[in-house]
């Protein structure tokens, strides 16, 4: 009995969460270091997770001897069956029957009690955090004794546990992992998670079907001659080429740069140019004020060769507010 808590249960339709219990507690030496009498609750939180024995009421329980015959050990357990069947007057699959091994003489211990009290028992004692190792008959401690286990003198306190109980598997508790709410919540944040990415990539396919019917809608309002657009991005750019191709705007990027070499060769027209064109690689300015301080400067050799230096060639269109810039040829 060592690192173990024994129990003593009341009677089982009593027994709560609350109910006081007598116990002791035993050292990995198997000494009793300590007995006194606590709620289950109580006990739960004084010994987490302990391995415990709990000890049946005596009203809850009936004990029995029976003659078994040498039997096969696959057998056994149909064997005790068949000899307790006589001794009960309810069905056999309504009670917890614990049995122990053959005697020489084919005696066999074997005691029960009703299946779902023992089973809700069971699922208390678990619920506390206790793991129940066995559910003992008292007769099976010291079969001449019939009382209630509560006196702390009892000899039952220090008895060896019997080698069988009540404890039957299939009526344990299903263990609940202490993981199991983390699990749950991880498990609903994924899935939220996973609606969000796919409300998130429904709205991107939304925008991007609007973004390609809004290129289709463009691309046929400005290119009304091509037949069928299946690619708005590369028939575009095709159309465009086309158009500079045919508009001989090849070199149309070469006007920024013309426009500010003529800004600097020409500084008197600055907040004087009332018209603007650019065809064939050619600059055209008319000025507003054509007076003679313009006219001047325009014949000026200095502002001549100050075109020339910044690769333009100057020439006086039909009118003297009118000049043509155009890149001079290497």
């Amino acid at each position: 009995m060592k690192n173990t808590l024994r129990i003593a249960l009341p009677a089982l339709e009593e027994f709560g969460a609350d109910s006081p219990l007598p116990y002791a507690w035993f050292d990995r030496r198997g000494r009793c270091v300590r007995q006194g009498e606590l709620a289950l609750r109580a006990l739960g939180n004084a010994w987490p997770q302990a391995m415990c024995e709990a000890v049946l009421h005596p009203a809850d329980v009936i004990a029995a001897t029976v003659q078994i015959p040498a039997v096969a050990r696959a057998h056994f357990g149909a064997a005790v069956r068949g000899a307790l069947e006589p001794l009960v007057l309810s069905d056999l699959d309504s009670l917890a029957i614990g049995y122990g091994s053959r005697a020489a003489d084919g005696s066999v211990p074997l005691a029960w009690s009703p299946r779902e009290p023992v089973r809700r028992a069971w699922g208390l004692l678990s619920q506390q955090g206790l793991r129940v190792r066995a559910l003992i008959a008292p007769q099976a401690l010291a079969p001449a004794m019939d009382a209630p286990l509560r006196d702390p003198a009892d000899p039952r306190w220090h008895a060896p546990s019997p080698a069988w109980s009540l404890a039957m598997p299939h009526l344990a508790p299903v263990s609940v992992s202490r993981w199991q709410p983390v699990w749950r919540w991880g498990a609903l944040a994924a899935v939220v998670w996973i609606a969000g990415l796919n409300i998130y990539a429904a709205q991107l396919r939304g925008e991007a079907d609007a973004l390609q019917r809004g290129m289709h809608d463009q691309v046929l309002a400005a290119f009304p001659n091509v037949p069928v657009v299946l690619d708005p991005a590369r028939q575009a750019q095709q159309g465009l080429d086309a158009l500079q191709a045919n508009r001989g705007a090849a070199s149309a990027g070469d006007f920024l740069p013309l426009a500010r070499a003529a800004a600097q060769a020409l500084p008197f027209a600055a907040d004087k140019v009332a018209h603007l064109t650019y065809a064939d690689q050619a600059l055209t300015l008319q000025l507003a004020d054509a007076g003679p301080q313009a006219q001047r400067v325009a014949e000026t050799p200095a502002l001549i060769q100050q075109a020339a230096a910044l690769g333009l060639k100057l020439e006086r269109g039909d009118t003297d507010n009118t000049w043509r810039i155009v890149r001079s040829q290497p």
